[in-house]
């Protein structure tokens, strides 16, 4: 695609381009009064560091499913995983990454992440924000709805998967039959003992479009999408949820909560030895 074509794809049915979707939705990334999300952001950012501040082996190599045009998503990872992949359907999405990762002076300014994070970790931001540009490795072409998402690209399995926000929006009014298999195929790419890390919206019955109700069929919850993990051979070792404003009107979706989750690849034996081990301390 060329880059007028980047220029010129539609990012969504609300936005015309990936960067007018940051502006629109980030316009104070680390916000504490959003309309529809309250203060999600400072809670997910702290999920993250948690995570993967914990005594896991998450490997060195990680797969971002679904980036779209933000970081804030790897801050944390990146300390401890030194190559990532960038994913996404939309090349605009991606071009706004690469924008960011070559310090390019027009990029979306993701400082206040960095900060809130290196906060956190008691670490320099600017050192924090140079370790996640080395980390970030390639950006790739994505979608979830096929067997392999990464083709034509072929990789080996990967140690970590990330993915924010990515399966209910590839699959919105699509159905809950196609939002399962979209998780079966992101779980493929993962390796056995590999951890994946899922954020996700729930309880969305409809979204906002010029004004107006746009409905989705697809209706997340809790129970659903955990259920979705474990039959794609995934076992959830958490999974913790933020509870959206109440609110008598909506700035983008009606969304009641944001759910995260940490789920691991078990081999059938490990898993099965990870069982007896929790009945053996069991009284």
């Amino acid at each position: 695609m060329s880059s007028k074509e980047v220029e010129t794809q539609m990012f969504d049915d609300h936005c015309k381009s990936a960067r007018e979707y940051l502006e629109f939705n980030w316009p104070d990334v680390m916000a504490i009064d959003d309309v529809d999300e309250g203060a999600a952001m400072p809670w997910i950012m702290d999920q993250f560091h948690r995570t993967f501040t914990e005594d896991r082996d998450f490997g060195e190599r990680l797969l971002d499913v679904g980036t779209g045009p933000t970081i804030y998503q790897l801050i944390s990872a990146s300390r401890v995983l030194p190559h990532i992949v960038c994913s996404d359907i939309h090349q605009g999405a991606l071009e706004e990454v690469r924008k960011w990762k070559n310090g390019d002076a027009g990029a979306f300014d993701w400082s206040s992440a960095m900060q809130h994070v290196s906060g956190l970790e008691g670490t320099g931001w600017e050192e924090r924000q140079d370790q996640l540009r080395r980390a970030i490795k390639d950006t790739v072409f994505c979608d979830v709805h096929n067997e392999n998402p990464l083709h034509p690209a072929v990789f080996r399995p990967f140690d970590t998967i990330i993915s924010t926000y990515c399966l209910e929006g590839a699959c919105f009014n699509k159905g809950r039959s196609t939002y399962k298999k979209a998780v079966k195929n992101v779980c493929s790419l993962l390796k056995p003992d590999g951890y994946i890390i899922l954020l996700s919206y729930i309880g969305v019955t409809y979204y906002l479009k010029d004004g107006k109700k746009d409905p989705d069929n697809l209706r997340l919850d809790t129970d659903f999408v955990l259920k979705n993990l474990s039959e794609a051979g995934i076992t959830v070792l958490e999974a913790s949820e933020f509870k959206t404003p109440d609110r008598e009107a909506c700035s983008y979706s009606d969304v009641k909560s944001i759910l995260y989750v940490v789920g691991k690849k078990y081999l059938k034996g490990d898993y099965l030895r990870l069982l007896s081990e929790n009945n053996d301390h069991c009284v």
